[in-house]
């Protein structure tokens, strides 16, 4: 049964050509929105491009056994935002992982809290992996209101 090894968002995925090598691009921990007094729609979304992506470790027998991986993004209020589905098979006898990554556009926003990416293989029981990544929302801050600011610009002490 294949071992799911990595789950992360982040914020792209670069895969490298030719060796199928994948670097992960600042992997989402926290993301800290600043948000007006006034309740946000509930459908709002950061415009942030972002990545999910997995890795798998397989056994030698499962080479060329295709699988199926189903990915849900889940928001802080339980709904889900978004559903992938993409297969997923080894077939070169010097490699016994699997990759896979999706791209997006917007994070969920409206509400403050988790956001779940649950990954697994259909027909499999035990291969549900899950990531969380928090989204905390903050006031706005003006300019004017941060110490040693003056009209937006920073103030450098003289020397």
């Amino acid at each position: 049964m294949p071992k799911l090894t990595i789950l992360a968002a982040c914020e792209r995925v670069i895969i490298e050509r030719g060796v199928s090598l994948p670097s992960l691009i600042s992997i989402f921990q926290r993301m800290n929105v600043q948000i007006p007094d006034a309740p946000l729609p509930e459908n709002a979304l950061a415009p942030t491009r972002w990545s999910v992506f997995a890795l798998w470790q397989h056994t030698p027998e499962e080479r060329g056994i295709e699988y199926v991986q189903r990915i849900e993004i889940i928001t802080p209020s339980g709904a889900t935002f978004a559903e992938a589905k993409t297969t997923l098979m080894i077939s070169e006898n010097d490699d016994l992982q699997s990759k896979s990554h999706i791209d997006l556009i917007g994070i969920p926003i409206n509400t403050e809290g988790f956001i779940k990416v649950r990954v697994w293989l259909e027909g499999i029981a035990d291969t549900t992996g899950e990531y969380q990544f928090m989204i905390k929302h903050l006031p706005i801050v003006k300019p004017e209101e941060v110490p040693g600011t003056e009209g937006g610009t920073a103030q450098i002490p003289e020397a």
